[in-house]
């Protein structure tokens, strides 16, 4: 092997790990939390959730006529990971992407994402710190949750107006 293979090798391997690691990362939370949920006897579409503590990065109600004219299908929700290489969530960002702009507009932390039950488990210690986590980061990611918390930055953005 000479050292051009070696490098080449050495780049699809970084490469396939950047490529895979979140989708793994996804699948692997998937698995554990629908295995645990099972252990609980909880469906996990039926457990409530609450996002009260988002921050938001613009005031409310905004007198940006980006944000403030933006309609439900410009916002964005992105899951905010702590690393590349072994990715483990931390929150959500919602932002407004237009054609040529992005504003972020809100962020919600993994530990202020409120699942009521889990909280009730854990205070009783039916589960652990670890089930805590990677329950609720399964949650947080979920199509269902990012369509809630959409639908909720677009009330929030939207709420002077529905006033008026």
């Amino acid at each position: 092997m000479n050292e051009f293979s070696v490098m080449v090798m050495a780049v699809v391997f970084v490469g396939t790990l950047l490529f895979t690691s979140r989708p793994c990362y996804r699948l692997i939370l998937r698995s554990i939390a629908k295995r645990e949920a099972a252990r609980l006897n909880v469906s996990l579409q039926d457990v409530s959730f609450s996002f009260d503590q988002m921050v938001y990065f613009i005031a409310l109600p905004t007198t940006i006529p980006t944000a403030r004219d933006a309609s439900i299908d410009e916002l964005v929700i992105e899951p905010y990971y702590e690393s590349y290489f072994f990715p483990e969530v931390n929150g959500v960002q919602v932002s407004i992407q237009t054609g040529h702009e992005t504003i972020p507009v809100a962020y919600l932390p993994l530990h202020d994402f409120s699942l009521p039950l889990l909280d009730r488990y854990l205070e009783t210690r039916i589960i652990d710190e670890r089930t805590n986590r990677i329950i609720r980061a399964h949650m947080i990611l979920h199509e269902r949750t990012a369509q809630a918390i959409r639908e909720e930055v677009y009330q929030q953005l939207h709420e002077d107006r529905a006033a008026q």
